[in-house]
């Protein structure tokens, strides 16, 4: 093994011992980075990209996931982690045909000066192709099947309850789209809530969260990562956010979104109307 990998899964191995999940705590307002074990398995279940930041530079892995080998690795600079996108911890940043990954650094406060910064990599070689900094407070959503697009969360204000907005930024360009995603449906540019957790289709084509509201119901927010669309499907039933908090999503083989608490299904969404079944 190479001096550089055999340093890394010493790195690695050690993270993994002393925190199965090394959650980051850098950011008061979006579920944050996941450094160490965790990571963000790719869409074929074979590779686990992982990340071992200092307040300088990060080293991003590879690592086979039936051996925990280290089959690559390379050193970033300056403070990324894999970006989780629910308070289940749940991960992402790999596009869904396996070829970029995303990792992200903290933000400032929003409302205060600073950027954050994005590093898009090849998961070929992990080498970087682009590094996008965008002034404010941002955190990663999701990204489109062949890695063309990501989406972003705009955060506005911090808090028990922040308010955000969805944006689409072209990889190619680095620019962003001037308009928030929103449901047309219901034409409210920023929304309110927790992201509680997270589903994808299969193909990587749709981003289903569930989010928890504090005076409301919780609510389904779809996000067409092909299209650039989303969609918000309120769930009829009435529950305190704490509650609301201990919802999670299952993708049946039949196409259908369920909503579950430990006990049993409280909703089912059609994906294909994104309207509730009976």
């Amino acid at each position: 093994m190479k001096p550089l990998l055999t340093l890394v899964a010493a790195l690695f191995l050690a993270a993994a011992v002393t925190a199965v999940a090394a959650k980051g705590d850098g950011s008061p307002y979006t579920p944050g980075l996941v450094q160490g074990a965790e990571g963000v398995v790719s869409p074929d279940h074979r590779i686990r990209f992982v990340t071992l930041a200092t307040a300088e530079s990060t080293v991003v892995a590879a690592i086979r996931v039936r051996t925990g080998r280290v089959v690559r690795s390379n050193v970033l600079r300056g403070f990324y982690g894999v970006p989780i996108v629910a308070w289940d911890n749940s991960t992402g940043g790999v596009s869904a045909d396996g070829r970029t990954l995303v990792v992200g650094s903290y933000g400032p406060l929003p409302g205060d000066p600073g950027v954050t910064r994005f590093a898009v990599l090849r998961t070929d070689t992990l080498r970087q192709s682009r590094v996008l900094a965008l002034r404010g407070s941002w955190a990663y959503d999701a990204i489109s099947p062949d890695g063309s697009r990501m989406f972003l969360i705009e955060y506005l204000a911090a808090g028990q309850n922040p308010r955000y907005r969805v944006r689409s930024l072209d990889m190619h360009t680095g620019r962003l789209d001037p308009d928030a995603v929103v449901d047309r449906r219901e034409d409210e540019v920023l929304m309110r809530g927790q992201p509680v957790t997270r589903v994808t289709s299969q193909d990587g084509g749709w981003a289903y969260t569930l989010y928890a509201r504090p005076k409301h119901g919780p609510f389904v927010h779809a996000l067409d990562t092909v299209r650039g669309e989303a969609y918000c499907v309120d769930l009829p039933v009435r529950l305190r956010q704490l509650e609301q908090m201990a919802l999670r999503l299952r993708m049946r083989g039949d196409g259908a979104l369920e909503v579950r608490n430990r006990r049993e299904r409280i909703a089912l969404v059609d994906t294909g109307t994104l309207e509730l079944r009976g």
